[in-house]
């Protein structure tokens, strides 16, 4: 019995730390999810088959499908949290890491850095909706975040726009302009935020669930991007930025900036 927790738990950790190198994700999950992992697939296989030689080759195969189980779980799910920002405040869009915190001076465009290569988003680059000099932040998300977007701020929707793109990696610096996206320019009393949905290769769709016009409150979802995924934000440059670079953030959440 203690060889099978034993080998349950390393086939579980392995799974886990070739996630960790792939995804990125949070090293945390390595010491919740992965126990989890391993003690349900430990319990499963004694259960049903007992502690027999035979049944150890299944436990490579029954790990890796609950840890897929759990994942999908993990991506699909939709948290209730509850809103603690000042009026002043921004929060975060999305779930995932700070990539990257830049500053766009008045006399440059809205663009993202890709590998050294640089990419315009023309929605709004040819129009006044994001004021210069501002701010932008990356969020990338990884498959153990949540999904879904939510508005920084509460305002309205003044620009809301789908474009269809053609599924680059996000590795490649063409992402920003030819994959698939999605863009909001919210605006309250305060100040004006876009958030930019991007999509990965290979991503089926980015649902949204507002529309132009709409009036929407801090936090509440925006749209959810399917699978692989990043969002980039454009703040008010009089905004004070709170967070770092490689700093994990959390939808509706973490205070991205504060006006003054």
């Amino acid at each position: 019995m203690m060889l099978l927790l034993v080998y349950s738990l390393a086939i579980s950790t392995a799974l886990y730390y070739w996630l960790r190198i792939k995804t990125h994700m949070q090293p945390g999950l390595l010491l919740i999810d992965n126990p989890m992992v391993g003690l349900i697939a430990f319990c499963l296989s004694y259960l049903s088959i007992g502690f027999r030689w035979p049944s150890l080759i299944l436990i490579p195969v029954l790990i890796p499908l609950l840890a897929f189980i759990l994942i999908q779980i993990r991506f699909w799910r939709t948290p209730r949290r509850k809103i603690t920002a000042k009026d002043n405040e921004i929060v975060s869009p999305a779930d995932g890491n700070v990539i990257y915190i830049n500053r766009i001076d008045l006399d440059s465009k809205l663009i993202s850095v890709k590998n050294g290569s640089v990419s315009e988003l023309s929605e709004i680059t040819q129009s006044d909706l994001i004021l210069r000099p501002c701010w932008q932040i990356g969020i990338n998300m990884t498959p153990f975040d949540v999904h879904k977007n939510c508005s920084p701020i509460s305002g309205n929707i003044i620009f809301n726009k789908h474009i269809i793109g053609k599924f680059h990696s996000l590795k490649d610096f063409l992402s920003m302009t030819e994959n698939e996206r999605h863009t909001y320019v919210i605006e309250n009393k305060l100040c004006r935020v876009g958030v930019v949905q991007i999509a990965s290769k290979r991503v089926k769709r980015i649902d949204s669930y507002v529309k132009q016009g709409d009036a929407v409150k801090q936090g509440e979802w925006l749209g959810m991007i399917r699978f692989g995924s990043q969002v980039d934000v454009f703040l008010p440059l009089e905004a004070k930025i709170n967070i770092e670079l490689r700093q994990q953030v959390y939808a509706a959440k973490t205070i991205l900036a504060e006006l003054p």
